[in-house]
């Protein structure tokens, strides 16, 4: 019997990785979610296995965790050796000047943005190759197209995605796998609130559905990097056309925080 396509996507109990999930369900694939949120990804796998009969496969880990890629391996080879499709989602914000983080949450992020992602392309990559087929979805941000004051850990983790993935679909270019940088805008989930800023985008905000159709689509034409609407054509020309420091200070003047 022909299995159902197979597809790994981590931060899937809400926002963008819970559209993924949906997309890639009503389209038959078979899935493993990841997320620390046991409760809401239980209740989507049910979701989805209810609406498009499709197994959906639960993994509760907490991708700030060191050896957790590996951990996620091993349990993604328990359905199959290796997966058609591995979106590396998950993510948070935080806003405010840099030294008044704490530092393990500076950590997490670098280990939930930039370690884990890598370790995690690292040991599903072989496979794919070895194959000849599969693909890598990385979501970055637009905000890693430059420096942005009081949010400069993130757009810095965010810039390395971007950069990585770039340089990832070179390489591997030949071999019949794919890598790309879904680069979203302001989009409508729990990412501000989580991050404690309440942002009025003057470019307004997209929907989970345009980001996860915009990605999906350009499966077709294998872009490296993909922006969402015309928000996304905009920073692309503002960070390539506009000074950088003019670009940096005026962005840092929009988001200083209240008190300083």
């Amino acid at each position: 019997m022909e299995l159902n396509p197979f597809a790994v996507i981590t931060g899937a109990s809400r926002g963008i990785g819970a559209e993924y999930a949906r997309v890639l369900g009503s389209h038959g694939y078979d899935l493993l979610l990841v997320s620390r949120d046991e409760a809401r990804l239980t209740h989507l796998s049910r979701e989805l296995q209810t609406n498009h009969h499709v197994h959906a496969h639960v993994f509760i880990g907490d991708l700030a965790q060191p050896d957790i890629a590996h951990q996620l391996f091993v349990e993604s080879r328990r359905y199959r050796p290796t997966p058609d499709l591995l979106i590396n989602n998950a993510g948070f914000g935080l806003y405010g000047a840099f030294a008044s983080h704490p530092l393990p949450r500076i950590q997490e992020m670098l280990h939930v943005h930039v370690q884990t992602v890598v370790e995690s392309i690292r040991l599903f990559l072989p496979g794919m190759i070895e194959r000849g087929s599969g693909t890598i979805i990385n979501v970055t941000s637009i905000a890693g197209l430059l420096p942005i004051p009081y949010f400069a850990e993130y757009a810095a983790t965010k810039a390395f995605l971007l950069s990585f993935s770039e340089a990832l679909a070179e390489e591997v270019e030949s071999t019949g796998v794919y890598v790309q940088a879904c680069c979203p805008g302001s989009t409508d989930t729990d990412f501000h609130e989580t991050a404690k800023f309440r942002p009025s985008s003057p470019m307004g905000r997209q929907s989970v559905t345009q980001v996860v159709k915009a990605s999906l689509s350009a499966l077709q034409t294998r872009q490296p990097v993909v922006t969402v609407g015309w928000q996304g054509k905009l920073a692309v020309l503002l960070a390539k056309w506009v000074p950088r420091k003019t670009l940096v200070t005026t962005i840092g003047k929009r988001f200083r925080p209240p008190t300083q």
